[in-house]
């Protein structure tokens, strides 16, 4: 079977402690063009974990459908990011304008030290689609 008959599952958490609202936006409508019905959980806020900077974080989880290759959806998003104003000192500031995990790719669950953040399991917690719980 070709490639692009294939879908796989994907859920993502992302979020952003700087100019939060436009950047979480900015992504939503670039992850809808790029994967047509994505699902989207509420977006919440949370407090920083392990970082200098006390601003809060706006958080929102998502679920989508890919024919993409798992290098092809990470780097994706990561041009999401940067796009954004995303860079390695900007994460050393503490100061995150856009952070998108890619969390599982169909069953691989890529970050399991993620999905025990707290932070994720509230984006989790606020979506209709189910949390991976085999962490």
């Amino acid at each position: 079977m070709p490639e692009t008959d294939v879908s796989h599952t994907c859920l993502l958490c992302m979020g952003s402690n700087l100019d939060a609202q436009l950047h979480l936006k900015n992504a939503e409508e670039s992850l809808q063009r790029l994967f047509p019905g994505i699902e989207w959980g509420e977006i919440v806020e949370t407090q920083p974990e392990r970082m200098s900077n006390p601003q809060p974080f706006l958080n929102r989880a998502a679920r989508f459908h890919t024919s993409l290759a798992i290098m092809e959806v990470r780097s994706l998003l990561k041009e999401i990011e940067q796009s954004n104003g995303r860079t390695p000192q900007s994460k050393e500031e503490g100061r995150i304008p856009l952070d998108i995990d890619l969390l599982t790719y169909d069953q691989q669950v890529l970050k399991p030290l993620d999905l025990k953040k707290e932070y994720v399991r509230r984006a989790f917690l606020h979506a209709s689609f189910t949390y991976p719980n085999r962490v």
